[in-house]
Order: C-alpha cells, then sequence, then structure tokens
C-alpha cells in the first residue's frame, strides 16, 4: 500500500513533481501544503496511515495511462506533433489591451463564457506583482486581472477545492499549462468528485516555466527590477518589456532557472485541453488557437460569432510541429541524461553516450543539480 512517504520518495525527492497541487487537493484532512516550492506534509498524521489518496491522485505516477485518456478525450483521430486537434486558427480580439498578453484571446474567450453562463468562474494563475498565484476569478474584472503570462510554479490544481466548496462553482474553466491539464485529466479519469466541477480547459502552450525567484535574479542582473516590467515573452529569446524599452537576451542564460520536471516535460502544445492558446506561431499580436474537443469547438465557435474576435486560418503549422518535436525528443533525452547521471556518468561521458555538446548535458544537469 502505497501512501505519502512513497509519493514524496519517487516524485517529489526527485525533482519531477510538477507541483501542479493535485495532492494538495485530494488530501482528506488537509495535511498537505505548499511549501518552499512543492508539496510538503509537515507531519506525519495517524489520518495518514493506511491512506493512499494523495499517491492515488498523482498522475505523473501514472503516465502509461495518459494515452488510454487522451483516446477517452479525443477519440481516435490521428495523432500529430501538436496533438489530435480539428483546427488551427491565428487568432486576435478588439478587446485586447496593454494588460493581455499577445492577441487576448484567452481573456476575451474567459469573459464571453461567463457571460454566456457557459462557466461560472476559472482557475487562473494570477499574481502577487509577478509571483504568480493561483486564483479563482468570477467577474469579468477577476478574469481581465489574471492576464499576462507569469513565469513560476503554481500548484494551480489545489483551488479547485475552493472553487467548488467555498465558492460553489460547478461550471469551472480551468486555465493551465500542460501539466496542470494533463493532472486534471486524470483525476477526472479518477471520477474524483471535486473534478467534475470543470466543464471546459483552456491549456497554454509551453516550451518551458521558469523558477520565480530565479528569474527576479536574472532580471536583476540586466539591472531591472522585476516590478519594473510590463511583460514577458519568451521564443527563441527571453523577451522583456519595461517602461516602453524592450529588452531580450539568450535563453541559455535562464537555463538554470528551469524547474526539472520542466526538462523531461514532452507536451508543448497542451495536447489534452479542450483548446490550447499560444504565441508561437502567429504574427504579433494574435494568438495561435488549436481546437481540440467537441466541447472546445462549440464554445470556441460561439466565440467567433462574437464581432470582437477576429479568426484566420493558421498559415504555418509545421513551425509548431518543429517546437513540439524538439521539445518532445529534448524531454526524452533530458530523462536518458538524468538516467545515466544517476548511474555515475559525468558530464563528458554523458555527451560523448549520447552524442550531443557538453554544453547541452550541462544545461540539462543544471536543473537535475537544483531538484
Amino acid at each position: 500500500m502505497s501512501g505519502y512517504e512513497d509519493l514524496e520518495a519517487k516524485i517529489i525527492d526527485t525533482g519531477i513533481c510538477t507541483s501542479c497541487g493535485a495532492c494538495i487537493l485530494a488530501c482528506p484532512t488537509f495535511h498537505i501544503k505548499f511549501i518552499e516550492g512543492k508539496p510538503q506534509r509537515p507531519k506525519r498524521a495517524l489520518d495518514c496511515v493506511r491512506c493512499t489518496t494523495c499517491y492515488d491522485a498523482c498522475y505523473m505516477l501514472r503516465e502509461g495511462l495518459m494515452g488510454d485518456i487522451e483516446r477517452g478525450i479525443l477519440g481516435w483521430g490521428e495523432k500529430q506533433s501538436i496533438g489530435i486537434y480539428r483546427r488551427a486558427l491565428a487568432a486576435r480580439t478588439g478587446e485586447q489591451n496593454r494588460a493581455c498578453q499577445d492577441g487576448g484571446i484567452v481573456t476575451s474567450l474567459l469573459t464571453y463564457a461567463l457571460s454566456e453562463n457557459l462557466i461560472d468562474g476559472a482557475l487562473v494563475v494570477g499574481s502577487n506583482g509577478w509571483m504568480p498565484l493561483a486564483y479563482t476569478a468570477k467577474t469579468k474584472g477577476e478574469i481581465v486581472a489574471s492576464a499576462m503570462t507569469k513565469y513560476g510554479t503554481v500548484p494551480l490544481l489545489k483551488e479547485l477545492r475552493s472553487a467548488a466548496v467555498d465558492h460553489g462553482l460547478s461550471r469551472i474553466c480551468v486555465v493551465g499549462s500542460p501539466c496542470h491539464i494533463r493532472s486534471l485529466r486524470y483525476l477526472q479519469h479518477r471520477n474524483l468528485p471535486l473534478a467534475s466541477a470543470v466543464r471546459f480547459t483552456v491549456g497554454l502552450l509551453c516550451r518551458e516555466n521558469y523558477d520565480y525567484h530565479c528569474i527576479v535574479e536574472k532580471v536583476g542582473g540586466k539591472g531591472l527590477d522585476i516590478g519594473e516590467i510590463d511583460k514577458f515573452n519568451v521564443s527563441e529569446e527571453f523577451g522583456i518589456s519595461a517602461g516602453g524599452r524592450k529588452l531580450s537576451f539568450p535563453i541559455t542564460e535562464v537555463k538554470g532557472c528551469v524547474p526539472k520536471h520542466c526538462l523531461v516535460c514532452e507536451d508543448f502544445a497542451c495536447e489534452l485541453a479542450d483548446v490550447s492558446v499560444g504565441s508561437d506561431g502567429s504574427p504579433e499580436g494574435w494568438s495561435t488557437v488549436i481546437v481540440r474537443t467537441e466541447e472546445g469547438e462549440g464554445i470556441f465557435s460561439g466565440f467567433e460569432g462574437n464581432k470582437i474576435v477576429e479568426t484566420e486560418a493558421l498559415q504555418d503549422v509545421d513551425y509548431l510541429r518543429g517546437i513540439a518535436d524538439r521539445k518532445r525528443e529534448k524531454g526524452k533525452q533530458t530523462r536518458e541524461i538524468f538516467r545515466l547521471r544517476g548511474e555515475g556518468l559525468e558530464a563528458k561521458e554523458l555527451a560523448v553516450e549520447l552524442g550531443i555538446t557538453e554544453e547541452r548535458v550541462a544545461h540539462r544537469l543544471e536543473g537535475w543539480q537544483a531538484a
């Protein structure tokens, strides 16, 4: 019988915990807390004896099930590099403003769904300054306040209990990164009662995430205070907008900020979401939208009927596929680097064994050492 000790040994302490918040949500007696960037149980209680709930809630222990879950959600369509989907679009909305990222689609889609009573609230990533926080948004103003991309590990799903129980919501939209959506889909597969309150999911395209405190340090090294920043935009480079100025620097400069779980992730396009949204593959000021499920098609088609949104077919799907292929290969390769490092191989030996540069190995091992 596996419990918290096994979850801690296999997932949390190895650094591959995504801190999605599922174990915190599932714990029936509230013993697991989010402390210092990861789920922790401050002390073992009698309630924990013979209890397996937190262990059972972790999708990272059931990667073999994700294919079956995907087919249950999306059917047996042809699997692309960016997952099974119905259509891929470039979109922007007339409501976009300084508070929105790119085409403003996520913010406008949520406010549309709320106004049409398709949802009664959303789990989103809000912030304290730029520090990301899990947040329940129930009004248009709260949704708008959560706009913009923030970086940092967020146990978003722990907020689902508060959204469903404290706020009484029963038609929730969850907006999250691939790890959040994959975890939620597993909880739905397990028929966790609280997961049934989720009506709709919006997944965010994700190359990789970054530790918030590490980013604060890196930004400070460029002579900026985190509070001065208006917007982050990460693609081939790490971009910052601050006070009308734009600054970018090589993505390799922040590789040490990437959590270990991101280094082994293979899902760029948030393949299990109803609708996936991001900036890659679309012109500046537009968002890329990938509509995947029947539920997603129904809501997004209604949204398209709203005069504030403009859409067109995505012109360069191959560009997205290229990013997705590279992330998938990187995840597999990094798992192998970590495995071989655990067997005692040094960076130079790893580079020879895998046929890659020592520099690339060193970047991946920064995440290993930080775990």
